[in-house]
């Protein structure tokens, strides 16, 4: 490594506890070895530097390009999140359509990530892989020694980018904080001081089970905060009582992440199958410097784990303009496998504003003067209008806070797929697996968990 990066890569990890690391890693490199005989060592260096090229051009002043075994590791100095994983595999797309082109070079591609990590483990990544420049075009190196060099660059991404299900999660290596929610939440047994909950507005963290009325299954689980009023339970927003202001509600939503995450963890360490909704608040995405730090948090759970999340936008603002509810739906796609969008009920529904948001459900709640009484014809058609509003994003609509059983079969009657509330099943310490439950079961024996048994 020249003196310049050295000093470059002193000056960007400075004071930082984590950094923002890209990764690009040749493939099929040893393929290339055989087919191109004694001209390898020229078309190995020739690799290295049009990757060089390409790569450094699209970087920012301060960013950090390092050259190691079988690729390159980035330090980006402004970028972050998902900005970052977009940026990567935008620049891996060049790549590879550039060497479409070449002779020999047809068959490389090129493999992109990107994710925060903690620089100490930065440095490790960093000291397995590094080589040196003086050594890169080097022809005396032997190619099996090289490309094993790079598998086991390979690997050690792998390793770092804690790729395993949460069994192999155990210890806390989804998350990005040190400490989650008040005894009594999911994850609550965990040793986490006392004091880091005195000022939450919340009793507790729990997960309210919504119901599929195609399927006739309790499919999904929303993670939310609740608090005891008197004798009743408010949920979400309004545990805040009116004192949600950002910091608040960004708390708030960083908390539920959390919550969210380790309840899914405990479901799939058990081998149940199931699937948790995240909630978070429109004005915690609304601006991208909370937005991505809201992403930091998403982005610790493995790719392949992230099907089992969907995330669920509340308190989305009229007014709202439409290319920043794109850019803010759009970005929220890498992190679950549906997007659910709440809404104030109404009698009309206005969803133009949703176009190319990828909305998969419309989720709306009764508001509880109409919750408490038999369905009214302003609840009934206010529903068929929303959904026959849906149809036009080819989304589903979620009736939420459903309180009797003349709702549910208003809801079922008139195509509502999805149902919460207390009289679907009552509120759980931890997610549920998936459990099959049919509408005569609720209405004829009363919410899931309450004094009944199922199967």
């Amino acid at each position: 490594m020249s003196p310049d990066l050295k000093q470059k890569l002193k000056k960007a990890l400075a004071g930082k506890a984590a950094v923002e690391m890209g990764q690009f890693q040749f493939i099929n490199l040893d393929e290339i070895r055989q087919r191109a005989g004694d001209e390898w060592p020229e078309i190995r260096a020739k690799t290295y530097e049009v990757s060089s090229h390409f790569i450094e051009k699209r970087l920012d002043d301060d960013d950090v390009m390092i050259r190691c075994q079988g690729g390159f590791l980035i330090i980006f100095s402004q970028m972050g999140g998902v900005e970052a994983e977009a940026h990567v595999q935008e620049i891996s797309e060049e790549l590879n359509e550039f060497f479409l082109g070449e002779r020999w070079l047809e068959k490389l591609k090129i493999s992109a990530d990107a994710r925060r990590v903690p620089t100490d483990e930065f440095l490790s990544i960093v000291a397995r892989t590094q080589v040196e420049d003086e050594a890169a075009d080097a022809p005396a190196e032997e190619p099996e020694e090289a490309e094993e060099a790079a598998r086991e660059a390979a690997r050690s991404w792998e390793k770092s980018s804690a790729e395993s299900g949460p069994k192999g999660a155990k210890g806390g290596r989804w998350e990005k904080t040190t400490h989650s929610a008040p005894k009594g939440a999911p994850g609550g047994g965990l040793e986490w001081p006392e004091e880091a909950f005195a000022e939450r507005a919340w009793d507790e963290i729990v997960f309210r089970p919504v119901w599929d009325a195609h399927s006739s299954t309790l499919l999904h689980n929303t993670c939310t905060v609740m608090r005891r009023v008197g004798d009743r339970k408010v949920y979400g927003r309004d545990t805040l009582m009116g004192t949600d202001l950002g910091p608040q509600l960004r708390e708030l939503d960083r908390e539920v992440a959390l919550a969210a995450q380790r309840g899914f963890q405990a479901l799939y360490s058990e081998g149940g199958p199931g699937s948790v909704v995240i909630p978070v608040h429109y004005e915690t995405l609304s601006t991208v410097s909370h937005r991505l730090d809201y992403f930091a948090i998403l982005q610790a759970v493995p790719k392949h784990i992230r099907r089992f999340f969907q995330l669920r936008v509340d308190s989305i603002p009229d007014g709202a303009p439409l290319g920043q509810m794109q850019e803010v739906f759009r970005s929220m796609r890498h992190f679950g496998s549906n997007i659910i969008a709440e809404l104030n009920f109404s009698r009309q529904w206005d969803l133009k504003r949703f176009e190319s948001c990828g909305v998969s459900v419309f989720a709306t709640g009764l508001p509880p003067r109409m919750a408490a009484s038999e369905p009214k014809d302003e609840a009934v058609v206010g529903l068929m209008n929303l959904i026959e509003a849906a149809k036009a994003h080819r989304s589903d609509v979620e009736l939420d806070a459903i309180a009797n059983a003349e709702y549910l079969n208003a809801g079922v009657s008139v195509g509502v797929r999805y149902f919460s509330g207390p009289e679907i099943a009552i509120d759980c310490q931890q997610p549920i697996p998936a459990t099959a439950l049919s509408a005569g079961d609720i209405i004829n024996r009363g919410p899931y968990g309450q004094d009944v048994e199922y199967i």
